[in-house]
């Protein structure tokens, strides 16, 4: 039984990656929806007579 060495100057193929990209665009989202609800509780809340 012999194996194969892979040949060094054959660069292997790269995988796309869906669900990392997905995990990362996943997460901006949430950090964007954050930011927006502390925005919202901290700066227009006052200014629409809404309670802390």
């Amino acid at each position: 039984m012999t194996q194969q060495i892979p040949d060094p100057e054959v660069p292997e193929e790269k995988t796309f990656r869906g669900w990392r990209l997905l995990g990362y665009l996943g997460l901006v989202v949430l950090v964007l929806a954050i930011v927006a609800a502390v925005v919202d509780w901290v700066v227009l809340g006052p200014l629409l007579g809404r309670a802390f």
